[in-house]
């Protein structure tokens, strides 16, 4: 349904949606939507389906008009519902008088164990998203919950983005929380980078490209085809949707179907320096990458070269590559960066790319 029905329309048709849906899986009616503790609260269940590309300014001004009209409304919330491959999803989003925006929600499953940089991945995940972790919490499971889960309280700081954009990185979220395992969790950004940093290079062997690292084994630097990998890499993790890293001297070999780190592979020192690298991404990646960090670890007589790329904000998006007075889109998904295609790039803007 397009964004361009009234707004209140399209929330009752969404409302209607999920109730059905509710229906369809044997579960009790939410109702529809309505007022609340003598009318100071309204609110109700929609889909995302029918809101991802709606804007949170949009709902915002839509609900400015609900409290000029009753002076009791206080709160209006939303249940978000969608699905997350096999899981269903829900998140609560607040909108309060005075405009500030708040969202909540929990994700089953997770251990706590070695996870001391868990916010720190969280809030990452939610940059590009326009939003701040106010409140992080893994809750074990007791007599009432059967299950561990994490309890999860953002605070929308960029109304531009869209509710699909939020509602991707929780999806994103999910696979960060909930699949650490002890010290060698698939997801660890910050600690692979650490390891790296300080050469502790037995430590990362076995760990699989992904999302949030690409390695290469060599990259002829300030050659065409060197150039060329070095921008797509930092144009895709640019585009993604989180924080990743780019290292520049480690050879994967494929073991069961994914690149893994198989070897350190030093790459020359004098080529390969930072200033090269930050004039090669300047010179080609627009706009500027925020917060791009660049280090050079020194190690048997070569370097390795470690690129950081954080989390970028929808609204800086997209980020291009430009090459003989034209330009290129790559975005990091899985294991692979992959060149956008014009209808890939039209979705993404509608869904807050340049908001």
């Amino acid at each position: 349904m397009s964004v361009d029905v009234p707004l209140g329309e399209l929330l009752r048709y969404s409302n209607l949606r999920a109730r059905v849906k509710f229906h369809q899986l044997g579960l009790s009616d939410p109702g529809g939507i309505g007022d609340f503790v003598d009318g100071s609260v309204s609110g109700g269940d929609v889909r995302l389906l029918e809101l991802e590309d709606v804007s949170f300014f949009s709902l915002a001004r839509h609900f400015a008009v609900e409290f000029e009209r009753s002076s009791r409304r206080e709160v209006v919330f939303l249940v978000v519902h969608f699905e997350n491959g096999r899981r269903h999803e829900d998140i609560e989003l607040l909108f309060e008088r005075d405009g500030t925006v708040l969202v909540s929600f929990t994700l089953d499953g997770g251990n706590p164990r070695g996870l001391e940089h868990a916010r720190e991945h969280a809030e990452e995940t939610f940059v590009s998203a326009g939003a701040v972790v106010r409140w992080l919490e893994h809750c074990p499971a007791d007599e009432e919950v059967d299950q561990d889960y994490w309890s999860v309280g953002l605070s929308v700081t960029d109304l531009k983005v869209t509710v699909g954009a939020l509602c991707a990185a929780v999806k994103a979220l999910r696979p960060v929380l909930c699949t650490f395992r002890g010290e060698s969790g698939p997801d660890r950004r910050g600690e692979f980078k650490r390891r790296v940093l300080e050469g502790r290079f037995a430590e990362i062997l076995g760990t699989a490209e992904s999302d949030w690292l690409e390695c290469k084994a060599k990259l002829q630097i300030g050659g065409p085809d060197g150039n060329d990998k070095l921008t797509k890499a930092v144009c895709g993790l640019a585009n993604g949707h989180r924080a990743g890293l780019l290292v520049v001297g480690l050879k994967t070999v494929p073991v069961d179907g994914r690149d893994v780190v198989a070897e350190v592979t030093p790459v020359l020192a004098r080529a390969h320096t930072a200033e090269r690298y930050w004039k090669i991404v300047d010179d080609h990646v627009e706009p500027v990458v925020r917060g791009l960090e660049i280090d050079v670890v020194p190690v048997n007589g070569g370097v390795l070269v470690v690129l950081s790329v954080p989390a970028q904000p929808e609204h800086t998006k997209p980020f291009v590559v430009t090459k003989n007075g034209g330009t290129l889109l790559f975005q990091r998904r899985g294991d692979h960066t992959v060149q956008l295609t014009s209808a890939e790039v039209r979705t993404l803007l509608a869904q807050g790319w340049g908001r």
